[in-house]
């Protein structure tokens, strides 16, 4: 299965740590530079921020465009692949979970967690090892880790063209699809939920999103239509979850096995 790791020229800290964690997995890997704010233009951004809930900013929305961008590669290549950002620390069993998962008839497999809960199905799908695999309805927050098939990247596209951008982990959640799972117990985390989980990060880094949310002026024009939105949006999820409450799910927060993450640190 081909690996496809998001990267920012920019941040040469993140691709060595990349480097050297798959060295180690003996796993290789396609970099694809992120799309950067610089590559927005003003006209685009003017197209495409203001179609959410609330306006994104511009690393929001050069965020969604770097997904975006290895989303049609899937659909083109027809062939499903592991989708990273370049902070996803991913755990030792990563190459034996990679080849059972292969092998499975899906849109969309979530590897991670970031201290949320989720909406999962009771029952387990299939066991691989120590991990279950099991029905996800609703993922809440994350894109960092997760694997895509051609026909889950249609649907986020079609997606796109219905409703237009979103913050990627929330493009992900909004769209409908007829197979998606996560994988239980977690095979990735982002550096920053290290300490969250009680695991040593391998490399320092913050967030590329954080803090551009404040930045963003909100139009008066638009705010009606954001608040539409975000009421249409929690009443489509009210009723998301209310379904798979009524088929057994539950709410829980998914964990990662913290003997499983190799605990080294990143050469200088």
């Amino acid at each position: 299965m081909k690996i496809y790791i998001i990267n920012m020229p920019s941040e040469q800290g993140r691709a060595a740590f990349q480097r050297c964690q798959f060295t180690r997995l003996n796993l290789s890997f396609t970099r694809v530079d992120a799309v950067t704010i610089e590559d927005i233009s003003s006209d685009f951004y003017q197209q495409v921020a203001h179609s959410w809930e609330r306006p994104l900013s511009y690393p929001e929305v050069a965020c969604y465009m770097s997904h975006r961008k290895i989303w049609q590669k899937i659909l083109k290549e027809k062939s499903p692949a592991l989708v990273l950002e370049d902070d996803a620390y991913v755990c030792d069993d990563l190459p034996m979970l990679l080849d059972h998962l292969s092998e499975v008839e899906a849109d969309y497999v979530n590897l991670e967690t970031r201290g949320r809960k989720k909406i999962l199905a009771a029952r387990v799908e299939r066991t691989i090892g120590e991990y279950n695999l099991r029905r996800l309805y609703y993922g809440g927050t994350g894109a960092a880790a997760y694997l895509l098939w051609p026909s889950g990247a249609a649907k986020l596209l079609q997606q796109e063209q219905q409703q237009g951008i979103a913050l990627a982990d929330a493009q992900i959640c909004r769209t409908s699809m007829n197979s998606a799972w996560q994988l239980d117990a977690a095979a990735a985390i982002q550096l920053d939920c290290c300490e969250l989980y009680g695991i040593a990060s391998p490399c320092q880094t913050n967030s590329s999103l954080s803090g551009t949310r404040l930045s963003v002026p909100t139009v008066e024009a638009n705010k009606r239509a954001f608040k539409n939105r975000r009421l249409k949006s929690q009443i489509n999820l009210a009723g998301k979850k209310l379904s798979a409450f009524c088929r057994g799910a539950r709410r829980e927060e998914i964990l990662p096995m913290t003997n499983r993450f190799n605990q080294y640190t990143l050469p200088i």
